[in-house]
């Protein structure tokens, strides 16, 4: 009965994430988010880029929440999910290693008539991220500019790392969005130059 209770509760919570409810996909993201976290770190042996990889993953079923309203198992889901970008990053990795030889991607595409385009971009992120409010704004700027991981960031903004990730998750979100609309860039362009704010 305590099973089928909580089976019948998750379904109602994903019924109110996919219906675009913002308090819902917060529980939902507390709820699962150690488990992914520790699942990405198995795989990955890096705390930042595992927690980076949960970031993305959360920030995918968002993006993608009009289909949690079919899901039976959200478990099963979130499982498939997780491995594809987590599958998706080591293969990545693994052909910078073999066919960059240890190069930054972004170094590869940092040629004389390349430079420019991708100063243009970074400025075009940092416009759009002038109007995120506070502290969504500086939990970016700390995260995706200054590399700092979300237990810096909760200490240096006083606000607990669950809400560091909230905010992230949707300053990625709106930063997409704002390119797409705005300059009609997509992820794919932004991968191509090297730039990382997004990866």
């Amino acid at each position: 009965m305590n099973s089928q209770l909580i089976s019948s509760n998750e379904s109602a919570l994903l019924l109110r994430v996919a219906a675009g409810n913002e308090l819902a996909y917060t529980q939902l993201v507390e709820r699962h988010w150690k488990k992914v976290l520790q699942h990405a770190l198995s795989f990955v042996k890096s705390y930042p880029v595992a927690e980076e990889l949960t970031q993305d993953i959360f920030i995918q079923i968002w993006e993608k929440r009009k289909k949690l309203s079919e899901v039976k198992s959200f478990d099963n889901y979130l499982f498939i999910v997780s491995r594809n970008l987590i599958v998706s990053h080591i293969r990545k990795k693994l052909i910078e290693t073999d066919s960059l030889k240890g190069e930054k991607l972004q170094e590869l595409f940092f040629k004389p008539d390349e430079q420019y385009e991708f100063k243009e971009l970074v400025e075009i992120i940092n416009e759009g991220a002038t109007l995120l409010p506070e502290p969504r704004r500086s939990v970016f700027l700390l995260s995706r500019i200054e590399g700092r991981d979300a237990d810096y960031i909760s200490k240096e903004l006083g606000i607990a790392k669950r809400t560091v990730r909230w905010h992230l998750v949707q300053a990625l979100n709106f930063l997409r969005n704002y390119l797409h609309k705005h300059y009609n860039v997509n992820l794919l362009t932004l991968i191509s130059l090297g730039v990382n704010f997004f990866s």
